[in-house]
């Protein structure tokens, strides 16, 4: 994959991740269980992470 690719699809999976932790902080618990809520939040943390990675390290020069 090329330098602007890898940046692109890091970028992407950040955006994702923002979403979903927000999703697993706010939505209200009448709503959905809450098995739910900690899935939405440790895949937005996973995704953050792996989007930093791919933004950050994967990028070459």
């Amino acid at each position: 994959m090329s330098k602007n690719s890898i940046r692109i699809t890091g970028i992407i999976l950040m955006m994702v991740s923002v979403f979903l932790l927000i999703g697993g902080l706010y939505l209200p618990q009448a709503a959905v269980s809450k098995i739910v809520t900690n899935i939405c939040l440790i895949a937005g943390l996973v995704l953050l992470i792996v989007g930093i990675v791919f933004y950050k390290v994967l990028k070459s020069d």
